[in-house]
């Protein structure tokens, strides 16, 4: 047969005319063959296992990655696309899987063999994917995750530093069901003023139905220190959350005295009595204070609105946001109205542009209504205005803020440590090459009491009051006629411009020393060339408005809360005129 064969290839390889015919399409056979088997081979090699840090050389090829779990996030700008973004930890570095068309997915924590291509887009790099293959696991890389308490963490957080663990714990917040990156804190109580122990927890991933305050639950995640914000937290997985439906939920009834706390129940579901009226289909129910409450009726509502109208109820729904009308709205027909936003904290907002910055930038049509606190104080105008939300109402180690632009025109000054429930979008800063908050609509929450300042502490410290509400003990003396305000005793002065119809400049209280209150500001003085402070819109305290200062009237031993104190038809200013 050696032989035979040796004799057929010399026949190919001779010049004879009658072998070209078949010589050509023995050749064409064999090239065929050739393009068969090596098309064979691409399709069933292996790809090579490749560590992340070496995935740049491997640009637009199919690797293999070896590595653990550690988040996974679903539709992850909530286009409806199916599309599940992974991140893998192989010990040398991080890579993000986009997976399209995904399957099911592992806890947390499990080892992993992903395949994908290997994309590089303006000098981001990740690994694509499509359908079901694109993720392996066995059982036996599942990790097997303890059952620990809170405290148990809080002991000894730096041993659990990395692994995989299972909490239980009550939320501190309602959970959105289509908020796909979120966070909350986990307690020990289901009420925060109980709770001896705080887990905060990360969320990947939307939950895909609303999870009340308080419920309790059961997480498995990673344990990881945070430290742009100096604290341990949890990631989790939102569709992975466990919760306890046997354990009830205690639904709390709103106050309509508290308005301004209100915000602190956003998304989650409330009692609030009052009398309901209907007006065409909007339905309003008032209380015994503040503004009227809209209602999201149910269709069983509506059936029974007639019998309702005018009458003292008591309803329960989701309290919610509503941007077009700026009001806070009782939704109990599950509207998914995209005006209606159950508002959330700006720390999960500063959590997303942390995280992922690209991402929160990519869409600015994109609204997000969050709870925030103004950094500064910020005076009436006309134009737009920049300025700082805070995470805190007054500083704290680790409190984080951004840069938003709030519009104008604005009448009345929005102070430092205000609550601000605010509709915004996130935008690129060209000019201070930073992202900025750009507020579209905002409400004004409760503003923070005056600070009390001591001529003790010095020019400097009062510095970091300039433009704030304060009072300021001092005695009002007039020189050239400028009115200043002065320590009793010494020669430290401001300047001081008072509101009008002042008390404290009357001849009854000139020469007294008394509390005053009003806005410390920072002018130039162009005598000497120098910024002194002033105390602007300034009086002393009167609560009964009565004329007599708090100060004169503990002094005389009047009520400072009651015009006539002692009820005889005459009030205590004049008594204390017909007696001084």
């Amino acid at each position: 047969m050696a032989d035979g064969l040796k004799g057929f290839l010399a026949r190919l390889s001779t010049d004879d005319p009658e072998t070209n015919g078949p010589r050509l399409w023995v050749m064409f056979a064999i090239s065929l063959l050739l393009v068969a088997t090596l098309n064979w081979y691409a399709m069933v090699r292996e790809p090579s296992v490749v560590d992340v840090d070496e995935l740049t050389d491997y640009i637009n090829e199919v690797v293999k990655v070896e590595g653990q779990l550690i988040s996974w996030v679903e539709d992850p700008y909530n286009s409806g696309d199916d599309r599940l973004d992974a991140i893998i930890d192989d010990g040398t570095g991080v890579v993000e899987l986009r997976w399209y068309r995904p399957a099911e997915l592992p806890p947390i924590g499990t080892n992993v063999t992903v395949i994908g291509d290997v994309i590089e887009y303006e000098g981001r790099m990740w690994l694509q994917a499509l359908g079901a293959g694109a993720m392996n696991w066995e059982q036996e890389d599942i990790p097997d995750a303890p059952l620990l308490a809170i405290s148990d963490v809080a002991l000894d957080p730096e041993s659990y530093a990395g692994e995989v663990i299972q909490l239980t714990g009550f939320l501190s917040e309602s959970i959105a069901p289509d908020v796909s990156f979120n966070s909350a804190y986990l307690g020990d109580h289901p009420s925060y003023g109980n709770s001896e122990h705080q887990m905060h927890m990360i969320m990947h991933s939307s939950t895909g139905e609303w999870i009340e305050s308080g419920s309790k639950v059961t997480v498995q995640g990673i344990l990881s220190y945070q430290q742009r914000d100096l604290r341990w937290s949890i990631h989790v997985q939102g569709p992975e959350i466990l919760l306890d439906r046997n354990h009830p939920v205690e639904i709390p009834l709103l106050d309509w005295a508290g308005q301004s706390t209100w915000m602190y129940q956003a998304g989650s579901t409330v009692d609030v009595a009052g009398v309901l009226s209907i007006e065409d289909t909007d339905w309003w129910l008032s209380g015994s204070a503040g503004s009227p409450l809209c209602i999201i009726p149910s269709d069983e509502d509506i059936d029974n609105g007639n019998q309702w109208e005018g009458l003292a109820i008591q309803m329960r729904g989701r309290l919610v946001w509503n941007t077009a009308i700026s009001s806070w709205c009782l939704d109990k027909g599950g509207s998914t109205n995209s005006e209606l936003t159950a508002t959330s904290s700006i720390d999960d907002l500063l959590l997303l542009l942390s995280a992922n910055p690209s991402a929160a930038l990519q869409d600015s049509n994109q609204r997000y209504v969050v709870s925030a606190y103004m950094k500064y104080a910020l005076e009436p105008s006309v134009e737009d205005e920049s300025a700082y939300f805070t995470d805190s109402p007054g500083y704290t180690p680790g409190w984080t803020s951004i840069a938003v632009t709030i519009p104008g025109p604005r009448s009345s000054w929005l102070e430092a440590g205000q609550e601000i429930i605010a509709n915004v979008s996130v935008a690129w800063d060209d000019e201070n090459m930073r992202a900025e908050l750009l507020v579209h609509e905002y409400s004004e929450g409760q503003k923070t009491n005056p600070m009390n300042l001591l001529w003790s502490d010095g020019a400097t410290n009062w510095g970091y009051d300039k433009n704030k509400i304060v009072r300021i003990n001092g005695l009002a003396t007039e020189d050239n006629g400028t009115w200043y305000l002065s320590e009793p005793g010494s020669d430290k002065r401001i300047l001081l411009q008072t509101v009008n119809n002042c008390i404290g400049l009357d001849e009854l209280h000139v020469g007294t020393a008394m509390t005053w209150e009003g806005r410390l500001r920072q002018v130039e003085d162009s005598n000497s060339l120098t910024m002194v402070y002033t105390l602007n819109d300034a009086d002393v305290d009167d609560n009964d408005n009565d004329g007599l200062s708090n100060a004169l009237e503990s002094a005389f031993g009047t009520s400072s809360n009651n015009e006539d104190s002692d009820g005889d038809g005459i009030s205590d200013r004049q008594e204390y005129i017909e007696q001084s």
